[in-house]
């Protein structure tokens, strides 16, 4: 596979989980911090804006956080931009995508951008896009082959998957909402139900242990880790050229989440939480080094 066709997958896959966790987050975000005064609505909204690292000086009212995090298609870290980015690289391998992966990322793009009414009511609202992100990762599931374009998707969502619950986790819900807050962080994870299947109280340590080691729900950064070397090992499998370094990074990563053990020491959690952040970081860089290096200009002499 092209390296250009390699590095458009990817970033479908990173943009598209990028849409989606940051319209979870917002939907429940929005209703927390609506439903529970507690907390000044600056507070509220520079939280969350701090973990995503996006700017928040003039950001002080959950319908300014609304707009902040819906953002426009120039900023790709917002949820228009994410859609637009992942629309724009999929146009780029629309001969190697399939139409109906297309064809319904083409219309999360459209309701995005045409026909959304955020400011009535944002959580309705967010779950409308989370219902057509939806339709987009079942085509792809459904209808994609599993060859080097579905592995480098793979790839890419289960990274951005890692970093972005790291930063959900960083916000830190069971300190500023001591109450509300873990029912919040499982929520914006799509994991309440799961959760709940183990009996434990969603206590703030709970939480936070159950979306970084559990290896049965999807959307861990355990699980999100065994994501990501599965799909470099099929990478490999294919002949994909890789030097090491990236089968090593994800390895690693992966290694030293599922050995950490059923462990309920809260520091133990937050160093791996901060740990995995830093190698999901590095992982992306292996994957740029050992797949999408740029060759320069061949320079012919006389």
């Amino acid at each position: 596979m092209l390296s250009r066709l390699a590095e458009s997958f990817y970033w479908i896959g990173r943009y598209l989980e990028r849409a989606e966790a940051t319209s979870r987050l917002l939907a429940e975000h929005y209703h927390l911090t609506v439903e529970d005064r507690s907390v000044p609505d600056d507070i509220a909204s520079a939280v969350v804006l701090d973990a995503l690292s996006l700017p928040h000086d003039v950001v002080t009212t959950p319908t300014e956080l609304v707009r902040s995090l819906l953002g426009d298609i120039a900023n790709p870290s917002t949820v228009i931009g994410s859609v637009a980015a992942a629309r724009e690289n999929a146009r780029s391998v629309r001969d190697a995508l399939s139409g109906d992966v297309f064809e319904a990322l083409n219309g999360a793009h459209l309701t995005l951008t045409r026909g959304l009414t955020a400011a009535a009511s944002p959580g309705a609202s967010m779950f409308r896009v989370l219902e057509r992100l939806m339709v987009v990762n079942g085509a792809i599931e459904w209808t994609m082959p599993r060859d080097e374009g579905h592995f480098f998707l793979s790839l890419g969502r289960a990274l951005e998957r890692i970093d972005m619950t790291s930063r959900l986790l960083d916000i830190r819900h069971d300190l500023v909402w001591p109450d509300t807050g873990p029912v919040a962080a499982l929520r914006s994870a799509a994991g309440l139900s799961a959760f709940l299947r183990t009996g434990e109280a969603p206590t703030g340590d709970m939480v936070r242990e159950f979306l970084v080691l559990d290896h049965t729900f999807p959307r861990s950064m355990l699980h999100s880790a065994q994501r990501a070397e599965a799909a470099v090992r099929g990478l490999q499998m294919l002949g994909g050229v890789d030097d090491g370094e990236l089968v090593r990074e994800v390895g690693l990563m992966r290694s030293r989440l599922e050995f950490a053990g059923g462990s309920h020491d809260p520091g133990v959690i937050d160093q791996l939480v901060h740990d995995t952040q830093l190698s999901g970081v590095s992982s992306a860089a292996a994957v740029a080094a050992a797949y999408f290096r740029q060759a320069g200009t061949i320079v012919w002499s006389h």
